[in-house]
């Protein structure tokens, strides 16, 4: 039978529903105003309602017209170039010191780029970190009893940001001003800035790289400033190199070049197999001097007007390096580019020449070249003038292998792999192994090194053994016989590779 349906229980259940209570509230709050609202107090509220809107473009109009009046005559500038380093420098202090310290709700958002040397990231499945870029068009702060105003255009900032290589900053135009007709403070400023740049870049090496359109250099990366007892070859001839350019960097040469009408250049060729340390030998060189790396990649340069482009935007006092200069293209012999799978740039010796010593190339860089066939260079190119040292870097000697074997497994900032005295030879470390003392340690640096035949492997292929062994000295000197054995008969490390493919192996491991 059916129960009889109550309106008491229609009205318990609309009393009980939130959204039925909220829209009987409202209703009777704007009949409540209605009622009582008088239809001339309505007229002039609608009056004020749309009077609002050109009074807001009036307002806007007259402080547009005020502040340009300001900035005319009581404001003084100085505009930095987008995506120039000076740009960077004073966009990274206002960011730092006075962005950071307001409540700024206005950030672009973007997926974190993986870096150059963070390439395995790019593979993992997993969520990347998101990295918010804050911007500003106009910012007024005080700084050293000075009122000033940074300003930057949105739409530089958008188009800075759509570049995945750039970090958000220094990609467009900036104005710094000062309220005042004199620039001084302003330069102060700069200065800071500078001098904060410094500071926060002293143990670091800048890379910079063309951008992906070839037309500006910019950021490439920031290493940490790699030891020079790190890049292991001759030591007699690692200490020629040291002094050469200390001596190039010293003030004093460079008024002698210029009281004898001398060019003021450096060049220096690094030659040798692949994976003997020439790029990174550069790398600790700029780091050693405190210097900039300009990266040019010859194959990737389109022709001789983009390279000599190149050479003209680059600064002086920093170091210029060359890859694969034997890419450069040469008359002077035939090429079968095609079948020997070899690369060839467009860029010609001739404009490379230019750019190197020609009349209007630029003074007071270092030019680092290096190749991996230095027999395929023209003569003209390694002439004294061009190129004023030649360092082989070759295979590594038994004695850089024990070097290296100390490197790798000296204690880090804990002192975990390493005891402080042979008395406590027992102790033991927290993941079971036992501490090994200084002593110990270059005892094993001695039998690993007896293992290392003269002049066969490169540095490269002994850092990829270390990389299997970095928590286990012990570990390391017993394995490096079989590996020695295994690279000298011609046994890749791939065969200890099983390929899988469509559910099925097919490879094995040995």
């Amino acid at each position: 039978m059916a129960r009889p349906f109550h309106l008491g229980v229609a009205a318990s259940h609309r009393l009980f529903d939130p959204s039925m209570q909220g829209i009987d509230i409202l209703r009777d709050v704007i009949g409540h105003w209605v009622s009582g609202l008088d239809i001339t107090r309505l007229g002039s509220l609608a009056a004020c309602v749309g009077a609002a809107p050109a009074a807001w473009r009036f307002l806007r109009t007259a402080w547009r017209e005020v502040y340009g009046w300001v900035r005319q005559f009581f404001i003084s500038s100085v505009t930095i170039p987008a995506r120039d380093p000076l740009n960077r420098h004073v966009t990274n202090w206002i960011v730092a010191n006075v962005v950071q310290h307001r409540s700024i709700r206005s950030f672009t958002a973007r997926t974190q780029q993986a870096g150059a040397a963070d390439r395995a990231a790019l593979l993992k499945k997993t969520l990347r970190d998101v990295q918010y870029l804050p911007h500003f068009e106009t910012v007024w702060f005080w700084h050293d009893g000075c009122l000033f105003v940074a300003r930057r255009p949105s739409e530089g900032f958008n188009a800075s940001a759509a570049d995945p290589a750039s970090d958000g900053i220094g990609g467009e135009e900036l104005t710094i001003g000062c309220l005042g007709r004199s620039t001084e403070p302003i330069r102060r400023l700069i200065q800071s800035c500078q001098d904060y740049a410094d500071k926060h870049s002293q143990y670091y090496v800048i890379i910079y790289s063309r951008d992906r359109y070839g037309m500006a250099w910019q950021p490439k990366s920031r290493k940490p400033i790699r030891r020079l007892e790190t890049v292991h070859f001759d030591d007699r001839l690692k200490h020629e190199l040291l002094a050469d350019i200390r001596k190039y960097l010293d003030p004093k040469t460079k008024r002698l070049y210029q009281s004898r009408s001398m060019p003021y250049r450096r060049g220096y060729l690094l030659y040798g197999p692949p994976g003997t340390g020439k790029s990174s030998l550069s790398t600790a060189l700029a780091g050693e001097f405190g210097l900039d790396l300009y990266e040019v990649r010859i194959p990737s340069v389109a022709n001789d007007q983009e390279l000599e482009q190149m050479f003209q935007e680059i600064p002086p006092r920093c170091l210029v390096l060359l890859e694969d200069i034997d890419a450069i293209w040469t008359n002077r012999e035939p090429l079968d580019d095609e079948k020997n799978g070899k690369v060839r740039s467009s860029c010609t010796l001739s404009g490379l020449l230019n750019v190197l010593d020609g009349v209007g190339s630029p003074e007071g860089r270092i030019v680092i070249m290096t190749t991996n066939k230095p027999d395929r260079l023209d003569s003209a190119l390694v002439r004294p003038g061009r190129i004023d040292m030649k360092v082989m870097l070759g295979n590594i000697s038994p004695k850089s292998a024990e070097q290296m074997f100390l490197r790798m497994f000296m204690p880090d900032a804990d002192g975990s792999l390493l005891s402080p005295s042979g008395e406590e030879r027992d102790r033991i470390s927290e993941d079971g192994k036992p501490l090994i003392d200084h002593r110990q340690l270059r005892k094993l640096a001695s039998e690993f090194a007896a293992h290392i035949p003269e002049n066969t492997f490169t540095p490269s292929q002994l850092q990829g053994f270390f990389q299997l062994h970095l928590d286990d000295p012990i570990e390391a000197v017993s394995h490096i016989s079989p590996w020695v054995e295994r690279e000298l008969s011609g046994i890749s490390s791939d065969d200890d590779i099983e390929i899988v493919g469509n559910g099925h192996a097919n490879g094995y491991t040995r």
